[in-house]
């Protein structure tokens, strides 16, 4: 018995006194890696999603410890994200005017200057965010070498930048009522200034393990479920200045050009990884 008594002993030592660098620590910090899917919601007639999207991400996190089982968890993430949606061709054709790499913007466009003319049938946004998480953390003690968590909060995005891979037809410089000049078109990397909204907040929910396997470094997995709570684009704005899509007097029934705004949500399912120190 004492033998047995012993060998218990030597056994769970060390994963106790492991658990415990962990669990004394007040501020947690370390890289963080995370892929999962974005599903856009689409409010409008024009568009229709094309699929759910991909995110990346990459970055540093950080758990301030009130307590062994209370924290918040921050940090600074980079998000590579791709967006896709394609025009709804039974109920518009969509149109944009574009000079190089520019999309042209109602407020810049001047019928004195020539521009390209381009249909949109589909469109993939490629997007860079800097994401600051603010997110509750609530957490068992250790059983051994492990402690599971949920957490709750708010996931902030700044857009950094963004560009446009489109696909449609390309009149150039000619009439949409004259010949294209490519009628299987792709523009890549197509940017417009104010297109995308600025800020992407979302409500967050996740859950996972952290695995304290040497000293006070831990491998913690989760899997969180984020729903957007801000417009993807530009909405609403005084006569449409920013918006740069629009359907042509031409065939629209209206008699001029009329600005549509993409009006989309975004919520996303992210698997992240990280090593905390």
């Amino acid at each position: 018995m004492k033998t047995l008594f012993s060998l218990l002993i030597i056994t769970f030592l060390p994963i106790l006194s492991f658990a415990q660098d962990a669990a004394s620590k007040n501020v947690q910090a370390g890289l963080v890696f995370g892929s999962g899917l974005n599903f856009q919601e689409l409010r409008t007639d024009y568009f229709n999603s094309g699929g759910a999207g991909t995110d990346l991400t990459v970055g540093m996190n950080f758990n301030f410890n009130f307590t062994e089982t209370i924290g918040l968890c921050t940090g600074a993430e980079f998000d590579f994200s791709h967006t896709h949606y394609d025009v709804d061709s039974t109920f518009s054709t969509i149109f944009y005017h574009y000079s190089d790499k520019q999309i042209i913007q109602k407020r810049d466009y001047s019928s004195s200057q020539s521009y390209g003319t381009f249909l949109l049938r589909s469109r993939t946004d490629k997007s860079i965010y800097l994401t600051i998480p603010t997110m509750f953390l609530f957490r068992t003690k250790f059983i051994g070498y492990f402690r599971y968590f949920g957490k709750f909060g708010l996931k902030n995005s700044f857009l950094l930048k963004t560009e446009s891979f489109d696909e449609g037809i390309d009149f150039g410089t000619n009439s949409i009522t004259g010949t294209a000049i490519n009628t299987d078109a792709n523009k890549d990397n197509m940017t417009t200034k104010g297109n995308m909204f600025f800020y992407k907040g979302a409500i967050g929910i996740a859950g996972g393990a952290e695995w304290n396997f040497s000293g006070s470094t831990s491998l913690v997995g989760e899997l969180g479920y984020y729903y957007g709570i801000t417009p993807l684009y530009w909405e609403r704005d005084t006569d449409n200045e920013k918006l740069s899509l629009f359907t042509s007097g031409f065939n629209n029934g209206k008699g001029n050009d009329v600005y549509n705004p993409i009006k989309a949500r975004q919520s996303q399912l992210m698997l992240k990884v990280s090593i905390l120190f």
